[in-house]
């Protein structure tokens, strides 16, 4: 595995590489202010052992990509109410802004088209990559996401506190730790989340840096950004659509509209799978990404990077 930092539009990126550097890149995007930590290693090296050249990264405002400093003019519960009556939502940046951070950290490291997989808000940007630059997206995977339109059911009240509750003091390692297991059991579903592993992903987020202003920031992107349907249908590559049958934060109707949205698209419930990705799910999530990719018939190799693309060291 490699990791290295890279200029695109106008911001820093932290991406993490896996897998063959001659495969056919497969660039996977996290959501709402998760880090690349998220990604179960699993799922990434299953993926990595197809032969495919896996790239991860931190999002802006989330691990050790650039936090973008803005005043706030309102609260995520006004957000939302602004959001859903119809008014404006002023944000600091919109999802077009990740989509063309996307497409900046693949211009740096020297690949023309990609394989997208975005989980969240990431499914929301990949979707939306594919309907902004039809010709640099092979497929489209997204996971746990939707179109965005105000019109979806709302999350289950629980699951909503986990964005917009008031944040609680946190000190150390351990209540992080605390803190993160008691937000993914209010957005799991019946399948067992795996401890270990989820206990493992915030110790590294922890160490690896917060940023809690970027939620806020992320959030007003996805309001300010509005309901993708419309432009979705110009999206022509492959999708898969994937949701947990037990969401409570976006409730499979949302991956329904997508896949309704997205011409062609096969559409996947998981039975019991929350707003999270659960051990026992992860292999079935790495076969669906896989054959969505093949539905794409690439077969020509990716150019590689230049030398001095990114600054790239071993990770």
């Amino acid at each position: 595995m490699a990791t290295g930092t890279v200029q695109s539009n106008g911001i820093e990126l932290f991406y993490e590489t896996r897998g063959p550097e001659d495969g056919i890149p497969l660039i996977f995007v996290m959501g709402l202010s998760a880090q690349l930590v998220f990604w179960p290693e699993g799922l990434l090296d299953a993926l990595a052992n197809r032969g495919y050249r896996v790239i991860a990264f931190d999002n802006r405002d989330a691990g050790k990509s650039t936090r973008i400093r803005a005043p706030f003019k309102y609260g995520p519960l006004q957000a939302m109410l602004r959001y859903m009556v119809g008014a404006r939502v002023h944000a600091p940046y919109t999802l077009d802004d990740l989509v063309a951070d996307t497409f900046g950290l693949m211009d740096a490291l020297g690949i023309e088209r990609a394989h997208l997989v975005g989980a969240s808000m990431g499914g929301m940007v990949v979707q939306l990559a594919a309907a902004t630059d039809p010709d640099r997206v092979l497929s489209v995977t997204s996971i746990m996401s939707s179109t965005n339109s105000p019109f979806l059911p709302p999350p289950k009240p629980t699951a909503l506190k986990t964005l917009v509750a008031p944040r609680v003091e946190i000190e150390t390692v351990d209540q992080y730790v605390a803190f993160g297991l008691d937000m993914m059991a209010k957005l799991g579903g019946t399948l067992d989340q795996g401890r270990e592993e989820l206990e493992n992903m915030f110790r590294r987020s922890w160490e690896r840096g917060l940023n809690p202003r970027g939620i806020r920031n992320q959030f007003l992107a996805i309001l300010a950004t509005g309901n993708l349907t419309q432009r979705l249908k110009k999206v022509r590559c492959p999708a898969q659509v994937i949701h947990g049958g037990a969401d409570p934060l976006i409730r499979p109707a949302g991956g329904k509209a997508s896949a309704r949205a997205l011409r062609g698209a096969r559409l996947t419930i998981i039975d019991g799978m929350g707003h999270d990705l659960p051990p026992s799910a992860q292999p079935r999530i790495a076969e669906l990404i896989a054959a969505n990719c093949a539905r794409a018939g690439a077969v020509e190799r990716p150019p590689l990077a230049d030398d001095g693309a990114g600054q790239a060291a071993g990770g």
